[in-house]
Order: structure tokens, then C-alpha cells, then sequence
């Protein structure tokens, strides 16, 4: 079951109580505090370097930031733990609504690759799910990390659960080396929404109703 309320947060710290292991996770120069660090400063606004990204895609160019979770859960609707995404954006395109998934790094991976992952019938299924939704055929996801699949599914699911026609998976990435992106770039290729540059929205793919774009914004880390 998943709470719809949310507490909110007044400083970075808040988020705290909301991780899945605060004592790992909530540590300087980590994903989870820089994530929320940056954007805490960035008052009811997006981050610089979002903004930028955002406005290389029409729909997002003058977005509005009207609402954001940290921690989200979301129902994958398959037997299984609901993905939590680092932070949800409830964001205003004009007349109506998008839905931002948030995805923190540094120099963490995306979990493991769909061919370690998938060893149980409950995770097949789940993948079958998933793939459903992103359209993608699951023989040819093996190589590609099982956390976008999710983190991505999620960004649909909202959407659709707020009733909006758009949705975006941004990587907010603190990583001096860009570490990772290559992972980004394979699933975006497999997607047909390819991006082969940071901080530029992908093309559009239409996802079980929603138009779905993807994007890595490439941000300085506050700790060097």
C-alpha cells in the first residue's frame, strides 16, 4: 500500500525519515543529498541546469514547478516492491500538467542489467509488464538496466494517475566523469528516443497514452 500523503519539507534534511537506508544513503558528495540540496536552493524553481534542458523540449520550455516528492513509491501494478523514485515533479505546461521523474546519481549504477535480474517467474512477469508499457520486446532488454525500465515506467503510471498527457524521466546527474551515461545512451537507443548528448530532451515516443521524452542534465557536484 502507498501513502498519498506527503510531509513537507522545509530544508534538505527532511528527506531523511523518507529514504530506504538514511545511514547509507544520506551522506555529502552522495546522490540523495546533493539531489536534495540542490534542489531545497533552487526555492520553487527548477535547478539552472534543468531549466536549460527543459527548454529544449516545447512542451517543458516554460514549465512551472507546482509540486514535488521526495521518495516517491509507485505501484509497477506487478506482485513485487514499488519503485521509489528520488524525487517526483508535479510540473504546470501551460494549461495543464506533466509529470517529471527524477533520478539522482553520482557515481552510482542503475542497478543490474535485466539479464542478472531476471531469475524468478514474479520478475518475468514484472519485466513483461514493463515492457508492455515502455514498447519494448523483453528478448531484447537483456543488456539494458533493469532501474530505467522502472524509474521510467513511473513517470508513465503518474501521469496517467494525474490525468496528464506528458511525462519525462530526467537523470539529474552529479558525476564529474558523466559516469553511467553510456547506460543512458543504450536505453535511450532501445527506446527509439535517442540521446546522445547531456542536457538535451530526447524525441517524444507515445507510451500507453502518454507522450513520454527522456533526459541527463550534467550538474557540478558541491563537493570536488
Amino acid at each position: 500500500m502507498i501513502r498519498r500523503l506527503h510531509v513537507p519539507l522545509t530544508k534538505p534534511e527532511d528527506v531523511i525519515p523518507h529514504l530506504a537506508k538514511p545511514e547509507l544513503h544520506w551522506r555529502a558528495g552522495y546522490s540523495a543529498q546533493e539531489l536534495a540540496v540542490v534542489w531545497a536552493n533552487a526555492g520553487n524553481d527548477f535547478p539552472a541546469v534543468v531549466r536549460a534542458a527543459l527548454k529544449t523540449a516545447p512542451e517543458y520550455a516554460q514549465a512551472e514547478l507546482i509540486d514535488g516528492f521526495f521518495e516517491r513509491e509507485v505501484d509497477l501494478g506487478t506482485t513485487g516492491r514499488n519503485s521509489q523514485t528520488d524525487l517526483m515533479v508535479v510540473a504546470g505546461l501551460g494549461a495543464e500538467l506533466g509529470i517529471i521523474a527524477v533520478e539522482g546519481k553520482v557515481e552510482e549504477s542503475f542497478a543490474e542489467l535485466i539479464q542478472d535480474w531476471n531469475t524468478t517467474p514474479g520478475k518475468h512477469r514484472r519485466l513483461e509488464h514493463l515492457c508492455s508499457t515502455l514498447q519494448l520486446a523483453p528478448a531484447s532488454v537483456a543488456d539494458l538496466r533493469y532501474q530505467l525500465l522502472h524509474r521510467t515506467a513511473s513517470a508513465i503510471y503518474e501521469a496517467k494517475r494525474y490525468r496528464c498527457r506528458h511525462a519525462l524521466m530526467l537523470v539529474h546527474s552529479f558525476s564529474r566523469t558523466h559516469r553511467w551515461f553510456h547506460d543512458f545512451v543504450a536505453f535511450s537507443r532501445a527506446m527509439s528516443m535517442p540521446v546522445e548528448q547531456a542536457d538535451r530532451c530526447s524525441p517524444v515516443k507515445l507510451c500507453d497514452g502518454v507522450s513520454l521524452r527522456l533526459a541527463w542534465v550534467a550538474d557540478m557536484p558541491r563537493l570536488l
